[in-house]
């Protein structure tokens, strides 16, 4: 299992103490320790489980203090008081008896079952909110044979964490409604964990200082990181842009955030993200107003991030987007969403966070026109933005190609009036071609159209095949060929018809790139849209 996985799954046992009740009740006399309780009475190996009882002393005391699993040693516990402990099932661990030894004796025996299958899959998120005016979401999407479990944990950030478990049926979408989860006026992060890759989504609606309204949605950071970029990022005025860090470790992360201006200045901020908490950084109180920036987290440990935005895009258009960061730069990225049709204006957003220029290649596929070629230097430690509607010209549906001569960052905001009526913006970091995507979000409810927007960047043609599943477990299929350099749409309220939830699978011959954008009227009220890179295997 990777350490990242580990400490998710250490992270979220840990936070099982906010929800299990205090012990109550007398014990029997003496002084050896007693078990009340295992949570979760069957488990994995590698993964944490929290005992609760009496007696057990303040502290691990070494080389006397132990936990064992019918006899295998957990070793050092992660959490270890008089009435809980946290430790980690382990490798050598078979189903029998679990038992507390101290200085003072042995527990009663309690009754352990190790499921004899492959460690949990973790995935991540940093932002989340149910203050007033917001309503968040997670969608879970399980496009496996057999139901799985889904185990997500609420890191909230003045209150108590919260852990629950969710049944998602095979082939099959679940949507769960965080405000009824954690209650209100609670800023919180997310760890999703199961014994099979569970696709997640984090959409989000809202009223911002109750004025602009719209949503955003994010995919989940499929491992931690120390370090974390950014290209896009702006406080010119109307624009609030804010950095939420999450720290799903045992440990407090110390993290230093740079924020690199366009204008060649450099904005440094640091702070401390406690253990299972996150932290919540206002760029505009940092760098100030009228800045673009970029942005590099780095910390002692390994955390996630997210960049979201609120704004009123020309004093017009209000909504807001997030994006999660990337773990690295690369020297090549891909966009399969864009355009610049009526109502539409897209940028490029490139960040340069090395200490030699790059000189980037920028080839725009534009459908039904070939394609366009553009040359941009990006100086060292500086951030630059291409205004794409200005470069291939108007009423053009396309897709992008970024290749540099040292490995940079890059993202595409967009800024629309979609069919004259739905306002807003949404921004997605680049990807790599992948020959498999999933997308947990997605629906054609009242208000809501979507779209699936796909690209081959490669030299030959690519058979893609593209799965929906909904909320009852049902399926569709359509099939199609992408010719090389090709970029497409599918309006998937055409595809498989109104009032449905859909999540999509996408899985081709050939690498290519998938995103999925919503434009929306939710509740009739908050309009705007959002976009989402699908997750990878």
């Amino acid at each position: 299992m990777r350490k990242t996985a580990c400490a998710a799954l250490l992270f979220s046992a840990a936070l099982l103490l906010a929800v299990i009740p205090a012990p109550s009740g007398a014990h029997a006399q003496g002084l050896e320790p007693q078990i009340d309780a295992v949570l979760p009475a069957a488990a994995w190996r590698g993964t944490p489980v929290a005992i609760q009882g009496a007696r057990f002393g303040d502290l691990q005391i070494p080389e006397v203090c132990a936990v064992t699993f019918n006899g295998a040693d957990a070793g050092a516990a992660i959490i270890w008081t008089d009435n809980y402990i946290v430790v980690t099932v382990p490798e050598e661990a078979t189903s029998g008896p679990v038992v507390v030894t101290t200085l003072f004796g042995s527990s009663n025996p309690y009754d352990f079952t190790v499921y004899e299958q492959p460690a949990a899959f973790p995935c991540f998120f940093a932002e989340g909110t149910t203050r007033a005016g917001f309503e968040e979401w997670l969608t879970l999407y399980n496009p496996y044979d057999a139901e799985h479990t889904a185990t997500v944990t609420y890191m909230v950030a003045d209150g108590a964490n919260r852990i629950r478990y969710y049944n998602i049926p095979a082939h099959a979408r679940v949507n769960i409604y965080v405000n009824s989860e954690i209650g209100s006026d609670r800023d919180v992060s997310m760890a999703v964990t199961s014994t099979q890759r569970i696709y997640a989504e984090r959409p989000m609606y809202f009223r911002y200082r109750d004025g602009w309204t719209g949503g955003h949605c994010a995919e989940p950071a499929l491992d931690t990181s120390t370090t974390w970029y950014f290209a896009e990022g702006t406080t010119r005025a109307g624009f609030e842009e804010w950095l939420c860090l999450a720290n799903p470790g045992g440990n407090d992360a110390e993290t230093r955030v740079e924020f690199l201006s366009s204008q060649g200045d450099v904005y440094t901020v640091r702070c401390t993200v406690p253990a299972w908490k996150r932290y919540t950084i206002n760029v505009n109180s940092v760098v100030g107003p009228e800045k673009d920036v970029a942005a590099k987290v780095e910390s002692d440990q390994p955390i996630v991030a997210e960049r979201p935005m609120y704004f009123s895009y020309r004093g017009e258009w209000d909504d807001g987007h997030i994006a999660p960061g990337v773990i690295a730069p690369r020297e090549e990225w891909y966009f399969a969403e864009g355009t610049t049709r009526a109502g539409f204006e897209e940028w490029l957003c490139l960040a340069n966070p090395n200490e030699n220029e790059a000189a980037v290649k920028l080839t725009y596929h534009v459908v039904d026109g070939g394609e366009v070629e553009q040359e941009v230097s990006v100086p060292a430690m500086r951030r630059v933005t291409v205004p794409v509607n200005a470069v291939v010209g108007p009423d053009r549906d396309v897709a992008v190609t970024v290749r540099s001569t040292v490995p940079i960052v890059a993202e595409r905001p967009m800024y629309f009036d979609y069919r004259g009526g739905w306002n807003g913006g949404h921004v997605s970091a680049g990807a790599a071609p992948y020959e498999q995507w999933y997308f947990a979000e997605g629906t054609t409810r009242a208000g809501f159209e979507e779209w699936l927007c796909l690209l081959n960047p490669g030299e030959v043609s690519a058979l893609v095949s593209v799965k929906y599943s909904f909320q009852d477990a049902g399926e569709q299929v359509q099939e199609f060929m992408l010719a090389p350099g090709q970029r497409f749409s599918i309006m998937v309220n055409e595809a498989v018809g109104p009032e449905k939830d859909v999540a999509v699978a996408v899985s081709s011959d050939q690498g290519v790139v998938a995103e999925r954008s919503l434009y929306f009227s939710y509740h009739g009220v908050w309009d705007g849209g959002h976009n989402a890179l699908g997750s990878v295997p």
